[in-house]
């Protein structure tokens, strides 16, 4: 609840006591707890109003994050090199696709 710890919140009842007294400070933390709830009620609507995720995706198509995204997708980059690496690039028209294994001078092919 708002950062503040037990041993805080007992110091800030305490100073309050003293401070108001024992008559005024029922009254003072009664209204203090009111207003709280009816804080926490109106941010809860104004979240339901706004709706955030609606909100970030309409950012998001706006900027056109899908395209940032996409531009640099290094893994899809590194996936497409290790295809490419995979997959042999045909060879220039008019060359032969399958070649022979050297030969050892005497028609033997070495292997």
């Amino acid at each position: 609840m708002f950062g503040i710890g037990t041993w805080e919140l007992l110091v800030i009842l305490v100073l309050g006591l003293i401070i108001l007294g024992p008559t005024k400070f029922p009254e003072v933390a009664k209204s203090l707890g009111k207003t709280l709830i009816s804080l926490r009620k109106s941010v809860e609507e104004v979240k339901k109003e706004v709706n955030l995720d609606g909100l970030k995706e309409q950012i998001a198509e706006e900027v056109g994050m899908d395209e940032i995204r996409n531009s640099l997708d290094v893994r899809g980059e590194i996936r497409a090199a290790i295809e490419d690496l995979d997959e042999p690039e045909p060879p220039p028209p008019g060359e032969t696709t399958t070649k022979e294994p050297p030969s050892d001078g005497d028609g033997n092919h070495s292997g």
